[in-house]
């Protein structure tokens, strides 16, 4: 582990109960640092397993599309949401890191949570490692029930997202986890080794939104490479996993394409169709250009540009 340089968290209690002889099976993530390829699972940016929701949310979640499904089952303290998955994303990020270095992984996985929170773009207060511990519990808790297949292999899985959780060393209070190790679900690792995985932009952890991490996820899996993808916005709604009436989504698409805060792509609302459809473009105006006057489209991509500039 690095040493830390600036806003060092609050002082260790206990130490670490493995010190001394580190478990085969645990794979220790490689030295902290800000500028690190941040990877996640194809599945889960394409199905809603993550809850939107800023309050408790114990609802049974369905998801249902092209003979795949998805049933989310939360635990009493609620369902894991969008900001919990960064965890996830940071274990599998250090996983596909570790393996293209040579180093042995496993779906155990150390986490030094200082480092996690400076590469999340996460507040380092001391209430944050309080929150990190209840990230696992959300986790820990919430099963997924499903038979969407993670490269290629297709069964019918019932797990949580994560095995189990151990914080081996906390703050000075005793509520947060400085140190903690935990065991992803083989559907995860199994994406994680198997690259079933994409890259995303480190400006993710900048959004503030759920629904925005979910359209930039949507996104990222749909448009990836080309220069634009549109989807109507019930089937939107659909695939964000968001509850609210379609007049309320509808609402908050609006203020998400008024900021335009998505890295990598710009964003816009198509109200000349019924139903409204979101469209997506690249923000590489010559790929945008070119593509465009290949396939006849550059008036209407200019439509839209002009709108924003408006």
């Amino acid at each position: 582990m690095s040493d830390h340089t600036t806003n060092p968290p609050p002082g260790r209690t206990g130490g670490n109960i493995l010190a001394g002889a580190v478990q085969p099976d645990l794979f220790v993530v490689l030295e902290a640092t800000h500028d690190w390829p941040i990877k996640d699972d194809i599945s889960s940016m394409e199905y809603p397993i993550f809850s939107l929701s800023k309050n408790r949310d114990t609802r049974i979640r369905v998801y249902s599309r092209a003979g795949r499904s998805v049933r989310i089952i939360p635990s009493v303290v609620g369902a894991s949401t969008v900001f919990d998955k960064d965890i996830l994303i940071y274990c599998i990020s250090q996983i596909v890191r570790g393996q293209g270095a040579g180093i042995k992984v496993s779906r155990r996985v150390r986490v030094d949570v200082y480092p996690f929170l400076l590469g999340t773009r996460r507040s380092t207060g001391g209430a944050a490692y309080e929150r990190v511990v209840d990230m696992c519990r959300r986790l820990k808790g919430t099963t997924i029930e499903t038979n969407i297949k993670t490269n290629e292999k297709e069964q019918l899985e019932g797990f949580g997202l994560i095995e189990d959780y151990r914080v081996t060393s906390w703050t000075k209070n005793g509520k947060g986890a400085l140190e903690l190790e935990l065991t992803i679900s083989e559907w995860l690792y199994r994406a994680a080794v198997d690259f079933d995985i994409l890259t995303l932009h480190p400006g993710y952890f900048s959004l503030g939104q759920a629904l925005e991490r979910r359209l930039y996820e949507l996104t990222r899996k749909h448009c990836g490479d080309k220069a634009w993808w549109e989807i109507s916005l019930p089937l939107l709604q659909e695939k964000t996993g968001s509850s609210q009436t379609s007049r309320r989504f509808k609402q908050d698409i609006k203020e998400i394409v008024r900021h335009d805060q998505l890295p990598d792509y710009r964003i816009f609302l198509d109200e000349s169709v019924k139903p409204n459809k979101l469209v997506v473009m690249t923000r590489e105006n010559a790929k945008l250009v070119r593509d465009a006057n290949k396939a006849g489209k550059l008036s209407w991509v200019a439509n839209f540009l002009q709108k924003k500039l408006s």
